[in-house]
């Protein structure tokens, strides 16, 4: 694919993408899938999925995070607190599946489908084995037989969370984005496998939805843990709408996660947080920037509900972006790419969606 050369490399005979360089030489599965689906380039989806399913999880691993069903986050897993990375992603399994489900909608008969059921069905279950009493996505590192991941955090923004001595929920703890993406890769399992099983859970994830919205801040917790909720308005609502359907929020719901999400526009696009959470935090990685990969997914779930304006603050990340840059993240501090890995597979994608969508 077009821009991406620098970050192919061939992994158990597959033609995979590193995620960025210079800091991150290593395949993962929730870059890999986003790029192939913003870029819409099924061959990219084909071969990470196919990666994904060689290294699968088939056992319990408290120095990887493995469990059974689950898809790795980065191969090979990198070394920190003394545990590795491997499988901390409580969200991977979700985007296999709905990797997965892309394939279908464009092609039923895909020879992955056909070939790949039994990892369809242990991804979903996967996600079932993760569903506690509410019907909320759980996580926890106790699943794995460890207490504690090498990473902190394992939904997307994976370094720190506000509100926690280091950084760290108190597992176990729900992250209201991945239990919308892991809702999202049940509905999809329950597609592509047709089962009234898979399809049933869907439905009551979709409706515990409503123990995630913080009629306090007008939006989504960012978490709740065993010390309860985690509030901040945080661009995790308005991306959440990309993997939403129709009717999973009320009118109301989305207007106020529009109006509370105003603290975040900036020149460039959305925060990830308000500069005043921002500054609470011990990293700004994930904290006052702008990742352009996120405005590509924020963009396309506007459109899906018809939120304009949402579309057209995404839109003005292109205006620090071009040919030779593809930063990580961005930085409102000087506007200009941060030192962060450039190129990043999935800010390439970003560009290819917004140069299509214009």
């Amino acid at each position: 694919m077009t821009g991406f050369s620098t970050l192919l490399q061939n992994r158990d005979g597959l033609d995979v993408y590193n995620a960025g360089l210079p800091r991150f030489p290593r395949n993962f599965t929730r870059d890999g899938i986003i790029s192939a689906i913003l870029a819409n380039d099924l061959g990219m989806l084909d071969q990470q999925l196919r990666f994904c399913t060689l290294h699968q999880g088939t056992k319990f691993d408290p120095a990887s995070g493995e469990e059974p069903g689950k898809i790795h986050h980065e191969w090979p897993g990198f070394p920190i607190r003394e545990r590795l990375t491997t499988y901390n992603a409580c969200d991977s399994a979700a985007f296999f599946l709905i990797g997965a489900e892309r394939l279908y909608n464009q092609e039923p008969t895909h020879p992955f489908l056909n070939d790949y059921k039994k990892a369809l069905q242990k991804a979903a279950e996967y996600i079932e084995s993760h569903l506690n009493d509410e019907n909320l996505f759980e996580e926890s590192p106790h699943f794995c037989g460890a207490k504690a991941f090498a990473l902190r955090v394992t939904y997307w923004k994976d370094s720190v969370i506000l509100d926690r001595p280091d950084g760290e929920p108190l597992y176990p703890a729900v992250f209201s984005l991945a239990h919308i993406q892991n809702l999202a890769g049940m509905r999809a399992a329950a597609k592509i496998l047709g089962s009234d099983h898979f399809e049933a859970l869907a439905d009551k994830m979709a409706g515990a939805i409503s123990h995630l919205f913080d009629e306090q801040t007008g939006t989504l917790f960012t978490a709740i843990d065993t010390l309860g909720p985690i509030r901040a308005i945080s661009s995790d609502a308005l991306h959440a709408l990309f993997y939403l359907e129709p009717g999973d929020l009320t009118a109301d719901q989305i207007e106020s996660i529009v109006l509370a999400s105003e603290q975040l526009e900036s020149q460039i696009g959305y925060l990830l947080m308000t500069p005043e959470d921002g500054h609470r935090m011990k990293r700004s990685y994930h904290a006052d920037t702008v990742w352009p990969f996120e405005q590509a997914l924020i963009h396309a779930g506007a459109q899906k509900f018809g939120l304009e304006r949402v579309m057209r603050i995404c839109g003005r990340v292109m205006r620090v972006l071009h040919a030779d840059h593809s930063p990580e993240l961005l930085s409102l501090k000087v506007i200009e790419p941060s030192i962060a890995s450039n190129p990043q597979l999935w800010t390439i994608a970003a560009k290819d969606y917004f140069g299509k969508a214009s």
